[in-house]
């Protein structure tokens, strides 16, 4: 198998050049570093291997549906797609996947010409990545850790929300974790449907659309309490 590396060059219009890398040279942590993954979220093994699930699920073809967009003139639909498949691939630590969605991201934005063979090398690193992913989730059990949530449920529910903004702004795995255990107390902070938008976006590791719906779901609670007092 060979794996293209894609790197964009900024201009009027992008022109896209390419370095050709063979598979075989590539480390096995340059496709998937499930060390770093895991430290991403805390020393949870369990959530991280949760995260791959939901990665593998959601964007297994993610090359192709960048493809398609693009063939049916949907710039803005590609670029989305990319774009989430950039965070998420950063989430799981896919460094050579990362990479790529990054560089087709930003061509993308840019108006590159052409994506055709970009796509081929996303669709190439993706080939290498599943098997990873799915050796750590069919061959491996999860072992049971303590959840960073439980210790920050005990705060405040102000600084719980604060928390999760911070967080979501930079871009931080712990987000997951934050959310997947305060579901009740972000409940009562957001209200369901609020909470709701949030999960659906965090489990998608769209932490820019995450961060959004966070402050609406704050500010729509807050005019809610607010009227209720008057």
């Amino acid at each position: 198998m060979v794996i293209t590396e894609f790197s964009p060059h900024r201009g009027r219009r992008a022109v896209s050049t390419f370095t050709t890398v063979s598979a075989t040279s590539t480390t096995a942590s340059t496709v998937l570093d499930a060390a770093d993954g895991i430290a991403r979220v805390m020393g949870n093994r369990t959530l991280y291997l949760r995260m791959l699930g939901r990665f593998r699920n959601d964007y297994q073809d993610a090359a192709a549906r960048i493809g398609a967009a693009i063939d049916s003139g949907d710039a803005r639909l590609a670029h989305r797609i990319a774009h989430t498949l950039t965070g998420a691939s950063g989430m799981i630590c896919a460094p050579a996947l990362h990479r790529l969605a990054g560089a087709l991201e930003t061509s993308l934005l840019d108006g590159a010409v052409s994506e055709a063979p970009a796509i081929d090398a996303l669709g190439a690193a993706l080939e290498a990545l599943l098997p990873a992913i799915a050796t750590l989730l069919d061959g491996e059990v999860a072992a049971p850790v303590a959840r960073l949530a439980e210790a920050v449920a005990q705060s405040p529910r102000q600084p719980l929300v604060a928390r999760l903004a911070a967080l979501l702004a930079r871009g931080d795995g712990a987000a997951v974790v934050l959310v997947d255990g305060s579901g009740v107390r972000l409940t009562a902070a957001l209200g369901e449907a609020g909470y709701q938008a949030l999960a659906l976006a965090v489990n998608k590791f769209d932490f820019d659309a995450a961060l959004v719906t966070l402050r609406q779901a704050a500010q729509v609670a807050q005019a809610r309490q607010t009227a209720a007092q008057k």
